[in-house]
C-alpha cells in the first residue's frame, strides 16, 4: 500500500533544484569578476546563500526513505526499485556527458574512461550527487539499524547528529584524505543531513503541526550562521587563509538549518495553490532537471562570455532562466516516453 505523498517534500526539492541552478549560473562570478565590483559582491553572496541545495536534496531523500521504507519490507524489492531509477540515469548521462566532452572539447578517450569518471561521478561536475544517493540507497538498511539505536528521543538524535558529523570530519582529515581527497562523493560527509532527515521524515506529521515555532528557530539560526558562512567564504575567495574548522561549522550549521527552514516554508507555500503547484511540479521533475541543466548551461556559456559587470549580470539572469525553462520542459517531455526511467528516473 502506497503512503500519501508528502507535498512539502516536493516543494522543498523544487526550491533545492532552483538553488542548484543559481549556484551553477553564479559560480563563474567568483573567478571572472573583479573582487571590488558590486556585481561580484552580490553574485558571490547569492551563490553562498544557495549552498543548501545539495544538502537539502540529501535531507529530502532521507526523509522519503524512512517515510516509505522505515517499516519492515522486502529489501530486494527496495534495491530493484531504487537502483533502477538512479543507476540507469547515471550510466546514461555519464556516457552522454562523456560523448559531449569528446566531441566539443576533443578530450582523449583514455582521459574520459577513468575510474573516477565512470564510478565516482567525475564525468561532469554535478554527477557526484548521484554517487552519494547510490551509497545512501545501498547502505540504507545499515543506516536504518543504527538510527533505531540512537533514536531514543529528540536529544539523543541531536547529539548523534553532532557527534557523527564531527567524527566524520576527523576521520576524513586524519586518514581518508591521505588516500582520497574528494570528500564530496562520500555519503558520510552528509551524515548529519541524513540523520536529521530520517528523524523528521519519521515524525513529519507532528513536525508540520509545529511548523511556525520550528520555522522561527531555524530561520534565526540560518541567518546567523549564514552571515558567518558568507564572511568566511568571501575571505577564502579573496585568497585569505581561513580556519577550516570554522568553515565546516558555519557550512554545516547554515545548510542544515536552511534545509529544515525551507521544509517549514514549504508548509506555508502549500496555502498558495498557484505557487505550490508550480513548485510541486518542479520538485517532481527535479532529478531530470539536475541531470540535464549543466549540458544546456555549458553550451549556452559559449555564447554568453563577458568580463563586464553589467553584461555579466544580464547574462547570469538570462542563463538561469534559459537553463531552467529548457531543463524543465525537456524533462517533462522525456517523462512521457516509455523508457523515461533510463534517463530521468521514475
Amino acid at each position: 500500500m502506497n503512503k500519501e505523498r508528502i507535498k512539502e517534500i516536493d516543494i522543498l526539492k523544487g526550491i533545492a533544484i532552483i538553488a542548484v541552478l543559481i549556484i551553477h549560473t553564479t559560480s563563474s562570478a567568483v573567478v571572472i569578476l573583479s573582487k571590488t565590483s558590486i556585481s561580484y559582491f552580490v553574485l558571490a553572496i547569492v551563490n553562498r546563500l544557495a549552498q543548501f541545495a545539495v544538502p537539502a536534496f540529501i535531507f529530502a531523500s532521507a526523509m522519503l526513505l524512512i517515510y516509505n521504507y522505515g517499516d519492515s519490507h522486502d529489501w530486494r524489492v527496495f534495491y530493484k526499485k531504487r537502483f533502477k531509477n538512479v543507476l540507469f540515469p547515471y550510466i546514461s548521462w555519464t556516457f552522454i556527458y562523456g560523448a559531449y566532452l569528446i566531441m566539443l572539447y576533443h578530450i582523449p578517450l583514455r582521459s574520459i574512461l577513468t575510474v573516477r569518471n565512470l564510478l565516482l561521478g567525475g564525468m561532469f561536475y554535478h554527477m557526484y550527487f548521484i554517487v552519494i544517493i547510490v551509497q545512501l540507497y545501498l547502505l540504507f538498511p545499515i543506516i536504518l539499524y543504527i538510527y533505531r539505536l540512537i533514536n531514543k528521543n529528540f536529544y539523543t538524535v541531536v547529539m548523534a547528529i553532532i557527534l557523527f558529523q564531527i567524527a566524520e570530519i576527523i576521520i576524513f582529515k586524519s586518514f581518508i584524505s591521505k588516500h582520497f581527497k574528494d570528500s564530496s562523493v562520500i555519503f558520510a560527509t552528509y551524515i548529519s543531513f541524513i540523520i536529521a532527515g530520517m528523524y523528521i521524515g519519521e515524525n513529519i506529521k507532528s513536525w508540520i503541526k509545529k511548523y511556525k515555532f520550528i520555522g522561527i528557530i531555524t530561520f534565526v539560526i540560518s541567518m546567523i550562521s549564514g552571515y558567518f558562512f558568507i564572511g568566511i567564504s568571501l575571505n577564502a575567495f579573496a585568497g585569505k587563509i581561513i580556519n577550516s574548522n570554522l568553515f565546516n561549522l558555519y557550512w554545516y550549521t547554515y545548510t542544515l538549518m536552511a534545509s529544515i527552514f525551507l521544509l517549514v516554508l514549504s508548509v506555508g507555500i502549500l496555502k498558495y495553490p498557484s505557487i505550490s503547484n508550480f513548485m510541486i511540479n518542479t520538485g517532481k521533475l527535479s532529478f531530470g532537471i539536475y541531470l540535464i541543466h549543466p549540458l544546456i548551461l555549458d553550451i549556452l556559456m559559449h555564447f554568453l562570455k563577458t568580463s563586464k559587470s553589467l553584461l555579466f549580470d544580464i547574462y547570469t539572469g538570462v542563463a538561469f532562466i534559459t537553463i531552467f525553462i529548457f531543463s524543465y520542459y525537456i524533462t517533462k517531455f522525456i517523462k512521457k516516453m516509455s523508457l523515461s526511467s533510463y534517463l530521468v528516473g521514475k
